[in-house]
């Protein structure tokens, strides 16, 4: 395995007991869905829906996990609490486009690493 700059896929490959379909398909998942999720939290913030930032966060978290983005884990958790508690609302759209741009960084990782496991 790769060793990389923004992801840790040991995680996941422990979880995945060394299935390369399985890490392909929770890579490919995370690829799929995490961007519509960010986007989703985006909009949430235009129509001051914390909760929903704050529940959407808390489904981010793992996912972050898996791919052993540790960093984005910790943003998921104050998210999570800022968005469930609507506090520190002010900070949130600031967060998010932290997230959002850890995420474009792993996704490139992520796409190569998918390149490896079909080999």
């Amino acid at each position: 395995m790769a060793k990389y700059q923004y992801i840790d896929l040991n995680y996941l490959n422990d979880l995945s007991l060394g299935s390369k379909d399985f890490m392909q398909d929770i890579i490919t998942s995370f690829i799929k869905t995490t961007p519509d999720s960010i986007a989703k939290m985006k909009e949430c913030v235009n129509t001051e829906d914390w909760q929903q930032v704050g529940g959407i966060a808390h489904k981010l978290k793992t996912s972050f996990s898996f791919m052993g983005m540790d960093s984005m884990v910790e943003v998921s958790k104050v998210l999570q609490d800022y968005g469930l508690n609507a506090k520190e609302t002010n900070k949130i759209a600031a967060l998010i486009e932290q997230m959002d741009k850890a995420y474009v960084l792993a996704e490139e990782e992520l796409k190569k690493e998918l390149l490896q496991l079909q080999n």
